[in-house]
């Protein structure tokens, strides 16, 4: 077989590799098939959007039942819900700064010992930090808030997704067992979780996020406590 016969066929196979994304890049969304256990919420976190945004790319959506198989638009630019990237090197301008009410953030377990920070892996954006730690160790909310997701969110596993007003969310991922359930309210320091290695974790640990109008943040740029 020519060489760059091998080649081109080899390019294809690779292509198909990514079998949820458009194949046009310039296209304002990309594609995405709804998943067993999905649901507007997990969709949206997944993607970095907020639900606004999501129902606003798909204005026929039902927002309390999305059947597995249906296929979602997922917008490529969120557009005008703006914030302030405080993290690395990228400064994006908003014509509205976020002012923090919570009085402060706390890292959701007691020891810290972390296996991974948040920043760019393997050529891809770890958008949380990893925090080690035994089977069944309790988690606890970084600040008062209202459960907007608990469940099983593919990669992510048994998660907990916490909304603390003013477009901040915290999440914590691969959890053994989900102990709070969605629209509960908790205080800062409850136990929402417990340590496990769900969804695509090589370990027990969980993986904290803090996200800003759907987008994520370095944790450690958020929370009192040095890491």
């Amino acid at each position: 077989m020519p060489k760059f016969v091998y080649l081109l066929i080899l390019a294809f196979g690779v292509t198909g590799c990514a079998p949820f994304q458009s194949f046009d890049e310039l296209a304002p969304y990309r594609s995405y098939i709804v998943q067993p256990n999905d649901n507007i919420h997990s969709i949206a976190f997944s993607f970095e959007i907020t639900t606004g945004q999501l129902r606003r790319a798909n204005p026929w959506l039902d927002l309390l039942y999305i059947a597995p198989g249906t296929k979602l638009h997922i917008p490529r630019d969120p557009g005008d819900e703006v914030y302030v990237e405080e993290d690395h090197d990228t400064k994006i301008a908003s014509t509205t700064r976020y002012q923090d009410n919570q009085p402060s953030y706390i890292w959701p377990l007691k020891l810290l010992d972390a296996s991974s920070r948040y920043g760019r892996r393997h050529g891809r954006l770890h958008a949380g930090i990893d925090l080690r730690a035994p089977p069944g160790t309790p988690i606890f909310a970084a600040a008062d808030g209202r459960v907007k997701f608990s469940g099983y969110n593919r990669g992510y596993g048994q998660m907990i997704v916490i909304d603390h007003g003013n477009g901040i969310e915290t999440a914590y991922a691969h959890n053994s067992r989900n102990v709070v359930g969605e629209g509960q309210t908790v205080k800062q320091g409850q136990i929402v979780a417990l340590v496990g290695r769900t969804g695509n974790a090589t370990g027990n640990h969980v993986h904290f996020e803090f996200r800003r109008h759907g987008r994520a943040l370095n944790p450690a740029n958020h929370v009192d406590e040095s890491l």
